[in-house]
């Protein structure tokens, strides 16, 4: 083998390997935020790269005659890398969700403002529940796990292998479908509460007909709604670690199924 043969091989590899870190970085919460520039991200992933790539399998693609096989292959880490990123945001899109859910119910749909994971802007309670999963997902030390699950893919998932069957697809739609029950979940207790109020409300517009409820329900529902919100801020905050906690079994899940 000549040492021209050897280097190329190692380049290769090397942006393989660089192709499936940068996908994961641009999308996986917290890092992908605008707030962090994208030369910074490159560099980051470059950091990384340089830290995996003597642990990872050198891969062996012939680019002399085409260079097909090489775009092939980079395509196939790129799609592995957005795969394995966006998992962890269905956690986040769920808290959003769970925000909306509440603010109709509450009555802050028009109040917004701007969600720096998303990058747009939001229903306030939905952007603060993403604030809230942010600072927990730091406390949990989930960029730490994220960077380890990086290294832990190229074991599961070598570079020349390609990872999108049915299995990972089957998981991908029960995930994207978790976004409505976690919403759901986080957002239960307070809507079954404003259920009740809606209840009391039609029994008194039924006794006294002129006693106008609707100009007393909006300022009793924003009350009690905020009220409520402080007293539950406990377990709402347990519930969101639990959720991001639990997403770990699924991204293992996830690599196991990428590896068949």
């Amino acid at each position: 083998m000549k040492i021209t043969d050897i280097l190329i091989t190692d380049f290769i590899t090397g942006l393989l390997v660089f192709l499936r870190i940068a996908a994961i970085v641009f999308v996986a919460p917290v890092f992908n935020s605008m707030f962090i520039p994208k030369f910074v991200k490159v560099l980051f992933s470059l950091a990384i790269t340089y830290i995996v790539f003597f642990s990872v399998p050198k891969v062996n693609i012939d680019v002399t005659s085409s260079l097909l096989p090489l775009f092939l292959a980079g395509m196939k880490e790129i799609i592995t890398g957005l795969i394995l990123g966006y998992m962890l945001n269905f956690v986040f899109w769920g808290l959003s969700f769970a925000g909306f859910l509440l603010s109709r119910e509450i009555g802050l749909m028009m109040a917004n403002m701007f969600d720096p994971n998303s990058q747009a802007n939001e229903n306030i309670l939905g952007s603060l529940f993403v604030f809230m999963g942010i600072i927990i997902f730091f406390i949990i030390r989930g960029p730490e796990y994220i960077i380890s699950s990086l290294s832990f893919s190229f074991q599961v998932i070598p570079l020349d292998v390609f990872t999108f069957n049915e299995s990972v697809f089957k998981l991908l739609v029960r995930l994207s479908f978790s976004v409505f029950i976690l919403g759901l979940k986080i957002a239960s207790p307070l809507i079954v509460a404003f259920f009740f109020v809606h209840i009391a409300s039609g029994i008194i517009a039924r006794v006294s007909p002129t006693f106008q409820v609707f100009f007393v329900l909006l300022p009793l529902k924003l009350g009690l709604g905020i009220f409520l919100m402080i007293l539950m801020l406990p377990i709402f905050a347990f519930s969101i670690r639990d959720l991001l906690s639990g997403y770990e079994k699924n991204l293992l899940e996830m690599l196991k199924a990428m590896a068949q």
